[in-house]
């Protein structure tokens, strides 16, 4: 399942990879509450409430008509699990502000699979 056409859906090893990329980011789209219950070590916290106007973290550049997304960086967002809608809306808000949806990838088990399968959690 993917939150919009273009994106890519990964499991725990890509997300692993991902974090170990230089080039890549890793977002918890989560609110400030859940994030400070613990995330993923190595990802940024970018609300998805406000992650579209922030499209400058993540390699785009503001121009006259919105975003510049040319050189956007690779991206994967994560929220609470598999029934969490935060991350499917960011990345919908940031496709629709100008982001490549080839650049998004989507880690849809989330916290909750991240933590079941015992995986390192950090609180920030």
């Amino acid at each position: 399942m993917s939150p919009a056409e273009g994106v890519t859906t990964i499991g725990e090893l890509e997300l692993i990879e991902l974090l170990q990329d230089p080039e890549a980011i890793v977002i918890d789209s989560r609110t400030a509450e859940w994030y400070a219950e613990g995330t993923i070590p190595g990802s940024i916290h970018l609300p998805y409430t406000v992650i579209a106007e922030q499209l400058d973290q993540l390699g785009c550049e503001v121009d006259f008509d919105g975003w510049d997304c040319e050189g956007a960086k690779q991206v994967a967002l994560f929220c609470n699990g598999l029934w969490c809608g935060q991350s499917p809306t960011a990345i919908r808000a940031m496709i629709a502000a100008g982001f490549p949806p080839e650049k998004i990838s989507y880690y849809r088990g989330g916290m909750q699979n991240w933590q079941l399968l015992g995986l390192t959690v950090i609180k920030p």
